[in-house]
């Protein structure tokens, strides 16, 4: 069951949800980009292990509801990869698209262990787009992957299509 909360992070109060299943919660926020879900308590904190240094460093402890929030990396395979980048004092959301790569530039995207194939696209990190702290809605609707139906979730209505 998926509720309306106020974001413990940004204070919004429309755009956070909270979605409870039979044995857990998860929490997002599409105006700040924070996520949590009840097993990031401070007993797992290594729920996150592999994360970048910058998702680490901008975790957000949850006094009332006793877990870490952290800041998403949405990937959404062929539509890129939403991220944060910059550092704890000045950062910004990136969204990556996925490109194609010209067929005379393939050659320098040789697939690992694969004699003469290479990679067709790529994860176009430095064209990525820029977006403010509290502007991650506006990225995902750049990605393509929310709809604009008021007091639901944004995104998880398309994901289920």
């Amino acid at each position: 069951m998926e509720s309306v909360i106020d974001c413990p992070i940004c204070y919004d109060t429309d755009a956070c949800f909270e979605d409870t299943q039979e044995k857990f919660k998860s929490y997002m926020c599409f105006n700040c980009g924070f996520m949590s879900s009840t097993y990031y308590t401070k007993d797992n904190s290594g729920a996150v292990e592999g994360s970048s240094k910058l998702v680490d460093d901008l975790k957000f402890f949850d006094k009332n509801r006793k877990i870490y929030w952290y800041p998403s990396v949405l990937n959404m395979g062929p539509k890129g990869v939403i991220f944060p980048e910059g550092d704890e004092k000045n950062w910004v959301w990136k969204y990556a698209r996925v490109v194609e790569i010209p067929e005379e530039e393939q050659k320098d995207y040789p697939r690992p262990g694969k004699d003469n194939e290479f990679y067709k696209e790529k994860l176009d990190v430095e064209g990525a787009e820029t977006f403010g702290q509290y502007e991650f809605l506006q990225a995902c609707q750049s990605m393509g992957i929310t709809t604009d139906d008021a007091g639901k979730s944004p995104i998880l209505p398309v994901l289920e299509e």
